[in-house]
């Protein structure tokens, strides 16, 4: 398996997409949730998660380039 290496300016053409507007996540009050420590309840997250219009396409990005945290209601550790 190839690492892959990001900068945030490969990244911004992803956040400047017009669907990623409406990330169900987007302005949440509760940032932290969405980069829990591996004993801390994820209920929150992925709550929001299931509502979220861009769920699937969230999960592929953030498998495709390596994030960790909480992405399409999974939570990931360098995109697995």
């Amino acid at each position: 398996m190839t690492d892959l290496l990001f900068t945030l300016a490969d990244l911004l053409p992803f956040s400047l997409a017009p669907d990623w507007q409406l990330a169900a996540c987007r302005d949440d009050p509760n940032p932290e949730a969405w980069f829990p420590f591996p004993s801390q309840d994820l209920a929150h997250a992925r709550a929001v998660c299931g509502t979220c219009p861009i769920r699937k396409r969230c999960g592929e990005f953030a498998r495709a380039t390596g994030q960790s945290g909480v992405w399409g209601g999974e939570n990931l550790d360098r995109g697995r």
